[in-house]
């Protein structure tokens, strides 16, 4: 996707009323994806984009009120998702490959600014070694 194509896509979207943007990951074993795409219409603060993208972070994505791209406009939800893995998610930390991971994108509309909030699951192993002799393990 083009940057033009991408200013589109964000400006379809606030036509939409759509202030923004939630993109819910996860992935392991070597597979990952996104699992949904929330958006909010609320009005936004403004004058701190940091504050703004830590409201969307927030947004409660387990209500029934809860509003989906897909149900929006299923087209805008597959570019973005495709846009998102292809160009975002696939050039962060590994959240899809072994133990895997999750996460969320936060994005503001339309100016597109993001905020990625990626966890990865790392197993990593301890070694011991024990000697002994099984002659002195034996019961009495």
């Amino acid at each position: 996707m083009t940057e033009l194509e991408m200013t589109g896509l964000l400006v379809k979207l606030a036509n939409e009323g759509v202030t923004g943007i939630l993109a819910l990951y996860s992935g392991g074993g070597d597979s990952g994806a996104i699992d949904d795409i929330v958006y909010t219409t609320e009005k936004l603060d403004a004058y701190d984009d940091d504050y703004a993208l830590d409201e969307i972070d927030s947004m409660d994505t387990y209500t029934p009120e809860v509003k989906y791209l897909r149900s929006l406009d299923q087209s805008l939800n597959d570019d973005l998702n495709s846009f998102l893995v292809d160009c975002i998610l696939d050039n962060i930390e590994d959240w899809w490959n072994n133990e895997g991971g999750y996460g969320k994108v936060s994005i503001l509309v339309p100016s597109g600014k993001y905020k990625i909030n990626n966890s990865v699951y790392i197993t990593h192993t301890e070694d011991y070694t024990h000697e002994g002799n099984l002659l002195g393990k034996t019961e009495e």
